[in-house]
Formats: C-alpha cells, sequence, structure tokens
C-alpha cells in the first residue's frame, strides 16, 4: 500500500501541539514538516523541535524565520513562498495549524485544493475577553467557512462547529498530554508540610487569576495558611494587573516568565492541584500538562472543562467568576486534603489513561486522513 504523502505546516504557537502527533505519525506517512517562525521569536525552538526529531528517519524538517509582522504586506509573500514550498511536494493532504492572518485563508483558498486540506481550528468560539477578541470572531470565521475538513480539540468546540456551520467533515481527536520529560527529582507529596496550588501557562485576563488571588486573601481571614500558591508563567501586565492583589507575599511563589521547557517538569513534581479560574475556554492546553503529571484541576465550571473535569471524582469546580466560591472550594479541599487526594489522583489517572492516551488519539488522525 502507498504511503499517503502529507505536508505539515506548522506556527512556532503550535509547535508543542503538532509535535507529539508527527512523533507518533511518521513511521506511517511520508511527512513533510515545514515550521514558521514568528518575526519576535527568539527562543530556542529551532533548537528544540531538531533535537527531538533527529531519530525520525525520513521525517522532513522545513523552517521558514518569518521577518515581517503580520500587519506588513510583505508578510503576505513571505507566506505565499511558504505554500508556494508546500506545494512543491505534490502531497496528498496538506494539514495546516498556520493560518497566515489576516488573509491567509484567501491565500490557501487561491493557492491549495481544499478538499486536500485538513485545517486545525482551535477556537471555534473565541473566549471572552481574549485578545483582539473582535478580530478573532472575523477571522475564524472566515476560516471554517473557507474550509470543509477541519479538526477541533474538545467535544464541545465540535458541538459549537456543527452547530454553527453546515456539511462540514469534522475530527475532533484532544490534545495529546503535553510531556515536558521527568522531573529532576522524586516527592512524597503527602509528605509535605503544605499544600501547593500551581498556576502554569501564559497569563491573560480570560484566565481570571485576579479570583485565585482574591480567594487567598478570603482563605487568610478565614485563619487558613497551610498552603501556598505557586504562579509560574509569562505575563505582560503582571505589575499593573495582580501584583496589587496580593495582600500575603509569604503565601506566594512567583516566576513571572516564559518558563523553559527544562524546568516544566520540576513546577509540577510537588503541587498537588492545578488551579484554572477561567471565565472562558475553547480547550486548555495548559491542563494537558497537569495530566500529565497527574495533578487533579480545580475548575471553573462552564462547559468546556465538563469533559474534562468531574467534581469531586477526578478534580474539582467551582462557580464560575465567584472569588468566594473559589475560596470555599479549596478550604473543602485543605480540609480534606490527607484523605482525598490519592483517591482524585488515581481516578484521574484512570481517565487519562482511557480517554487521552496518545494510542486512542493517533487512531482518531489515522482514521480521518486515510478516508481523504
Amino acid at each position: 500500500m502507498t504511503r499517503k504523502k502529507i505536508c505539515w505546516i506548522t506556527p512556532d504557537c503550535f509547535l508543542d501541539v503538532d509535535l507529539p502527533v508527527i512523533k507518533e505519525l511518521y513511521n506511517r506517512y511520508d511527512i513533510y514538516w515545514l515550521i514558521t517562525l514568528n518575526s519576535n521569536n527568539h527562543s530556542d525552538d529551532k533548537k528544540f523541535i531538531l533535537e527531538q526529531t533527529s531519530s525520525l528517519k525520513g521525517l522532513e524538517v522545513k523552517f521558514f524565520q518569518m521577518k515581517y509582522r503580520i500587519r506588513s504586506p510583505k508578510h503576505l509573500l513571505e507566506a505565499i513562498k511558504v505554500i508556494k514550498f508546500a506545494k512543491s511536494f505534490h502531497p496528498d493532504l496538506y494539514y495546516i495549524s498556520e493560518q497566515f492572518v489576516p488573509l491567509g485563508f484567501l491565500l490557501y483558498k487561491m493557492m491549495l485544493p481544499i478538499d486536500k486540506c485538513v485545517v486545525a481550528c482551535h477556537n471555534v468560539t473565541t473566549p471572552q475577553g481574549a485578545k483582539n477578541e473582535v478580530f478573532a470572531n472575523f477571522y475564524t470565521n472566515q476560516w471554517l467557512k473557507t474550509f470543509k475538513n477541519i479538526q477541533t480539540f474538545s467535544e464541545s468546540q465540535c458541538e459549537a462547529l456543527n452547530a454553527k456551520y453546515r456539511n462540514k467533515n469534522a475530527l475532533m481527536a484532544h490534545l495529546i498530554l503535553k510531556d515536558y520529560g521527568e522531573p529532576q527529582r522524586v516527592v512524597n507529596k503527602l509528605d509535605l508540610d503544605y499544600v501547593r496550588f500551581l498556576v502554569f501557562g501564559n497569563i491573560v485576563w480570560y484566565k481570571r487569576i485576579d479570583l485565585l488571588l482574591n480567594a487567598v486573601n478570603i482563605l487568610w481571614d478565614k485563619g487558613y495558611k497551610n498552603f501556598r500558591v505557586r504562579i509560574a508563567g509569562s505575563c505582560k501586565s503582571w505589575e499593573a494587573n495582580y501584583a496589587p492583589l496580593i495582600k500575603h507575599p509569604e503565601l506566594y511563589e512567583l516566576d513571572i516568565r516564559r518558563i523553559p521547557n527544562e524546568d516544566v517538569a520540576n513546577l509540577f513534581v510537588d503541587s498537588h492541584y492545578f488551579v484554572m479560574p477561567y471565565q472562558d475556554i475553547a480547550q486548555s492546553g495548559a491542563i494537558t500538562v497537569a495530566y500529565r503529571y497527574n495533578l487533579p484541576a480545580i475548575v471553573s465550571d462552564i462547559p468546556p472543562f465538563q469533559e474534562f473535569v468531574q467534581d469531586g471524582v477526578t478534580g474539582f469546580t467551582f462557580h464560575t467568576q465567584d472569588a468566594q466560591a473559589l475560596a470555599d472550594k479549596m478550604a473543602w479541599i485543605l480540609d480534606n486534603h490527607l484523605k482525598i487526594y490519592p483517591d482524585v489522583c488515581s481516578r484521574l489517572r484512570d481517565y487519562t489513561d482511557k480517554t487521552l492516551s496518545t494510542i486512542a488519539i493517533i487512531q482518531k488522525y489515522c482514521a480521518f486522513f486515510d478516508k481523504l
């Protein structure tokens, strides 16, 4: 049987999403992986990808360093160059995560056979309060109207796609658990003197970290001091929007920066619970990191989280946008931690193995690609 050829086009912001998929698929398909690095990319992404793919014989990887911002007309010329290079392989399929905002949907429509394109859509619905929310809604609508074969990464987003658009051929495959390797030490979490709540990832407004900071103040006033809150991630407005809410700095472990890949596993090894007080979300990559390291999540009770967290079983929920409700849930956890923690972690591990296993997710990709 002839192997299908796939040209896979990925922007640097989705490398952690596409890399584990490609590492599983390269033995089944001939994959030409084109990676665009944006004009502000000063990270070690290229080095990291080359290290991760050096042993994948037959996988071809090509990097494109984008020199111009998306508002520049010259950015469109760079996008055309990438698409022309993709066509040179004469692939059977194109898998596209790079949207080339603001006119990428037109370029793809003009230059590629749409029926051979599978496009990723991480946010069918744009989270309320997201950066450039109005434009994101407009562009997503154009993106989804243009293409027929569309991947979503959660059941709720797949339902939103089918409710809004007709005659779409949808692939729903969850994000593969994000793996940052093994931590450098082993910790018995039940032996720690206090409970540690962890926040990890980019801090933006719709994630409502302010609710957590206010909940900590409520807990202190109630007399709770047997916990710590670790916040690790980049934030452009920390000093203006969040730092003023911290009244008891001794309860915090702050690392406000882009966390290097090699440091991530160590954040989780001695943390107990992962806190996500989001007011809205399509699906979260951060929760897949938490589940990789078997941290139960405390999440707001918005619909997108319902397929991932069952309150009191695999994690915990609280009423959205309510700092008091979050504080009450954290207080209950603190009161019952030693009794509940082993069982919740065990049930979470069972759920992850059954629902979010790499094998189950990859089988969905293969079935979808093979039918096209």
